[in-house]
């Protein structure tokens, strides 16, 4: 078979696609390995294509659990990787500066009763957020950024509210806690921002707009 045409690959992908191959990035690397099994083969191409996801479906699904699992490793990896860096230490620092300011000048109740409502909605409001994505722009999902947020969203949630609520109760010094306020904001914005990072990198390899 000659190489293949431009519909030949969108229905490779629409086939792979079709046994849950969702990230982009995973299913161009199969498009990659069943366009070049494909063009190998004699006879009508949408016959072969059938054939091949038939005999081949299971090793593919096992193949995007692998890929999936490695994703998340990656991302983590990634995102704490990001921890040790002097961008975070001055997320970091510049975050409590301000807590700091502001508990000097309102005192420590009136900025933990002000920080509350953020954290009870950012992670949620990122939730919506990813979730919106994920509905229309389905097809377009990376593998690292997305099961980046997966792992650790529900950690950031923690953090964000029930960590926090029991940090309030301990016997700590008010700086103390400002401390521990300021690291989970930091903490949610560079979430945010390794996966935004994650996001623009994949879209300019894969050329997706």
């Amino acid at each position: 078979m000659p190489k293949l045409t431009t519909d030949q690959i969108v229905a490779i992908d629409k086939a792979l696609w079709d046994i849950e191959i969702r990230f982009l990035d995973i299913r161009i690397e199969m498009i990659d390995h069943a366009a070049t099994s494909l063009e190998g083969m004699k006879g009508d191409f949408d016959a072969n294509l059938e054939r091949y996801i038939a005999i081949n479906k299971g090793g593919l699904k096992k193949s995007y659990r692998r890929f999936s699992r490695n994703a998340s490793l990656n991302g983590v990896k990634l995102l704490f990787s990001n921890m040790f860096t002097f961008r975070f230490i001055i997320i970091l620092a510049a975050v409590y500066t301000i807590l700091f300011g502001d508990y000097k000048y309102e005192g420590y109740e009136e900025v933990s009763t002000r920080l509350l409502i953020p954290f009870v909605l950012a992670m949620p409001a990122f939730w919506v957020y990813i979730g919106y994505k994920n509905f229309t722009q389905q097809k377009k999902l990376f593998s690292t950024a997305e099961r980046l947020f997966y792992s650790l969203s529900g950690v950031g949630y923690l953090l964000c509210v029930p960590v926090y609520l029991q940090v309030e109760k301990l016997e700590l010094s008010s700086e103390l806690k400002l401390l521990y306020s300021a690291f989970v904001i930091s903490f949610v914005l560079l979430l945010a921002y390794t996966y935004r990072s994650l996001t623009k990198m994949y879209s300019s390899r894969y050329q997706v707009a």
